[in-house]
């Protein structure tokens, strides 16, 4: 799912930089939060502490019309960004990136007429360098009327456009919240002035209304580990429905599960030492969840269940279980068990290379040193093609047991 940051300099950018796009995004699930780094206003000469007031009010109503789910709010001085170190700005993004973790980020164009604008859009490739941890992926610059295109021979060239027939009335109503803010037409900060932006680069791609951006970074990555302390609310209620889903939950020692027990232990995880967690990604889509419990130098405890929608993602999970468990934790061993009526999950575990261990009445235990791990490889890879990938594998475990 989709975790969305808009990070601009003043109140009503983010109305007129992308509110469209993002309105469009929330109704199709997705997560998305403000961040307002400037005070707005104080530029413009006199400004009373009750404009300010009015401004933050309009601020808030405009972002809560479309569902945003947070607002946050910096007050560095209005158009004199560059009075500010950029350091304590990069910290400021950086604040708010931690909290909500997004990985998509709307922000500025770096050739706006506008100073804070610029800045801004230096801070958030600053707050988010590529590195191996980053959880931004996605990163568009917006266009702002009465800023972009009084840059005379300086042009914003979107590569990138988002459908917003359905939303654009979403857009302006939003933008009606900013009376403050709000110019008459032809003035481009305009109600009309809006309508026709969005008319223009609609036409250009074939649509009745479209917000242009320029895709400033795409970092894809085929398979992703979201740890179960970073999960935002729509993942933990996925899990939480997975795990009591009745093709799963037969397979677990803890049959079905309450919410409350399910988030206070997903809480519980970040005190925890020896267990982990995580929800399996490929290409953005959720497929599974690995975890590891008793965890120490030598070895591991695992267990995994599946997507109860999709079929055929049981060698995948076991695959992500294995490189995690022995190139991670550098464990040297890997414990499994499952239920004896579990044939899928066993099938499995013995395609894999995992040796039976033990077996009574109602479970059977499995063990797979790193050694013999190598070996499997590529006898796994070769009957892949051949042989159906159980579905819905479960370890005996499940989410609440210690």
């Amino acid at each position: 799912m989709q975790r969305i940051l808009i990070v601009a300099a003043h109140p009503d950018d983010e109305v007129l930089g992308c509110f469209g796009s993002v309105a469009r995004f929330i109704k199709q699930g997705a997560e998305a939060y403000t961040l307002i780094l400037g005070e707005g206003k104080t530029s413009r000469g006199t400004t009373s502490k009750e404009e300010l007031e009015i401004l933050n009010q309009e601020f808030e109503l405009a972002n809560k019309s479309i569902g945003i789910k947070k607002v946050f709010r910096e007050y560095f001085p209005d158009n004199c960004f560059d009075s500010v170190s950029l350091l304590d700005i990069v910290k400021a993004v950086e604040k708010i990136k931690n909290i909500v973790k997004p990985n998509i980020i709307f922000t500025h164009f770096e050739n706006d007429l506008n100073i804070d604008h610029k800045i801004t859009y230096q801070a958030v490739l600053t707050a988010t360098r590529p590195l191996p941890n980053e959880c931004v992926k996605q990163i568009y610059s917006f266009e702002i009327l009465s800023s972009t295109e009084w840059n005379f021979g300086v042009s914003f060239g979107g590569n990138v456009f988002f459908d917003i027939s359905e939303t654009i009335e979403d857009k302006i109503k939003a933008m009606r919240y900013y009376q403050s803010e709000l110019c008459e037409y032809p003035h481009p900060r305009s109600l009309k002035g809006i309508e026709i932006q969005a008319r223009l680069q609609g036409m250009r791609v074939g649509m009745e209304y479209a917000e242009s951006f320029i895709l400033v970074r795409d970092v894809r990555k085929d398979i992703e580990l979201v740890n179960f302390e970073n999960l935002n609310d729509l993942q933990k209620q996925l899990v939480f429905e997975w795990r009591n889903d009745a093709n799963i939950s037969k397979f677990m020692r803890t049959k079905n599960i309450v919410k409350e027990e399910h988030l206070h232990f997903i809480e519980s995880l970040r005190e925890s030492t020896d267990k982990k967690y995580f929800l399996l990604l490929k290409n953005e889509e959720p497929l599974g969840v690995i975890y590891f419990t008793n965890i120490t130098k030598d070895s591991c405890e695992f267990g995994l269940y599946s997507n109860p929608n999709l079929k055929g993602v049981g060698y995948l999970l076991l695959q992500q279980i294995k490189l995690y468990a022995f190139n991670t934790l550098g464990v040297l061993r890997l414990h499994a068990c499952a239920f004896n009526h579990n044939t899928k999950a066993i099938a499995l575990y013995t395609k894999f290379g995992f040796c039976l261990t033990k077996k009574d009445t109602t479970m059977s235990y499995f063990e797979l040193s790193e050694i013999s791990a190598n070996t499997c490889d590529t006898n796994c890879k070769n009957t892949e093609s051949q042989t159906a990938i159980p579905n819905n594998s479960a370890g005996g475990g499940g989410i609440l047991e210690s």
